[in-house]
């Protein structure tokens, strides 16, 4: 579905911006300039090569089925070279310095086609190569650079650009393409998509999002490990929670992380990401994601935990997930030193997800539990868990560290004070997921022992 995205906003991109150019330079008074050699009116004119001209839509086509996961960043390296020449198209109009004969025969159907679509002007740099080069470069592939060679000579042979235009088009490619593909180029793009696609999801991603981003505007070096910690943990959030649908099996593509075999572009993050961590914080990062791993297992089995078992669980979960905040923050305090604040963070996250856990057959409510005294219960802990993080946020000694907990403990009271007790049973009715989790808790409460599957 990202991949769509990305070929809709190139499409839309070069829409608007190619068409737009074209028009605005068909209003401009007086003769345009050519930018040409003059040897160039000695080339001979073969319109049958537009056969070779119009190849370059289908090969475009096939990005999504050649290139897979690196779709997206095809596309959005073809939507700046758009972007670029555009501004070329509107600083220096031109035309071309050839006056083309009638075309006949059967040639002048494709022929028709091409020149329709290069539209009157738009010369310099040519798109049609710099698109044709790009293609080559991101199938690396010898046959794909001998067809990007063949479409710039159609494009002169058809006397659609001259050489000057095809070269810049050629200068174009290798300058998107080759800063597109560095490997830290890459990830930072690919960070901002991700960032993009929680943010569609959920405003609250959105407000993480400018946590991170603004200030690394200030330290972006120091600030790198933070955001490709956050995109990638997230991304394997959203894949084991089937937030981000996936051709395989959750815990397949995530075990494959995890042995290090993995060819997902998740791999080449966390790569991106391993390379600024200590082997000790890798180490608390594969952890995590372990602990993440653990929930999906447990809605393949059902499984309904204890609340002892649960609230172990989650606190492991956040207190790695705020180390490594920690960590990659570059702060020296750790988890361990606001211990209420894990448990508040755990609360929090249980009660904001709790429907929608359901619905995906994640079950946060413990074995055997009335649900409405246990939320009540737990919300009670929680206000306590508050309070308490207050006294052992001021005490650390870390004052990067103090600011960044301060945020975060700010935000979860806020959600707690809205969801006082007196407002918690004014929802909308529980939706079938819940009553039936609730059915198979109060039904597994009567056979004790460990965690086990519900029957719901």
């Amino acid at each position: 579905m990202n991949t769509l995205r990305s070929c809709i906003l190139f499409a839309f991109v070069f829409g608007v911006c190619y068409g737009g150019a074209s028009w605005w330079t068909s209003t401009l008074p007086g003769p345009l300039p050519a930018w040409d050699f003059a040897f160039e009116q000695n080339v001979p004119f073969v319109p049958w090569l537009s056969i070779v001209y119009l190849t370059i839509t289908p090969v475009l086509l096939l990005a999504p089925f050649l290139l897979r996961e690196r779709t997206s960043m095809f596309a959005l390296a073809l939507s700046v070279e758009t972007l670029i020449a555009t501004a070329f198209f509107l600083l220096f109009p031109q035309t071309t310095a050839w006056l083309r004969p009638d075309v006949t025969g059967w040639a002048r159907i494709p022929f028709g086609i091409a020149d329709t679509m290069n539209l009157s002007y738009n010369n310099f740099p040519s798109l049609h190569v710099a698109f044709a080069v790009s293609a080559a470069w991101a199938y690396r592939r010898l046959a794909w650079t001998l067809w990007a060679i063949a479409v710039a000579i159609s494009t002169w042979l058809m006397w659609e650009h001259h050489l000057i235009d095809i070269a810049g088009g050629i200068a174009l490619a290798a300058i998107v393409m080759s800063v597109a593909e560095r490997e830290r180029t890459w990830v930072e793009l690919c960070c901002l998509a991700q960032c993009a696609r929680f943010s569609r999801r959920h405003i609250r991603y959105f407000v993480i999002f400018l946590m991170i981003y603004v200030p690394s505007l200030l330290h972006w070096r120091r600030y790198r490990a933070v955001r490709t910690g956050f995109c990638t943990a997230q991304w394997i959030d959203d894949i084991l929670d089937g937030d981000r649908p996936t051709r395989r099996e959750p815990l397949e593509i995530v075990d494959e992380l995890l042995d290090g075999t993995s060819s997902h572009p998740l791999a080449r993050l966390m790569r991106a990401l391993f390379a600024d961590l200590t082997p000790h914080a890798q180490q608390e990062f594969l952890a995590l994601v372990r602990c993440m791993r653990v929930d999906r297992v447990r809605v393949l089995g059902r499984e309904i935990w204890s609340a002892e078992e649960l609230d172990a669980h989650h606190r492991r979960t956040f207190s790695l997930s705020v180390n490594l905040m920690l960590i990659t923050s570059g702060c020296n305090a750790r988890s361990e030193e606001v211990p209420s604040l894990i448990d508040a963070f755990a609360w929090c996250s249980v009660f904001r997800d709790l429907d929608d856990d359901l619905s995906k057959g994640l079950i946060n409510i413990p074995r055997g539990a009335d649900e409405s005294q246990w939320t009540r219960d737990s919300h009670a802990r929680a206000c306590v868990s508050l309070e308490r993080s207050v006294r052992e946020i001021a005490a650390l000694e870390d004052v990067r560290a103090r600011k960044i907990l301060d945020i975060f403990q700010s935000s979860i009271q806020k959600y707690a004070d809205r969801r006082r007790p007196r407002r918690l049973f004014r929802r909308r009715p529980a939706p079938p997921a819940r009553v039936a989790a609730r059915d198979a808790a109060t039904s597994a409460a009567g056979d004790g022992g460990g965690p086990q599957s519900g029957s719901w």
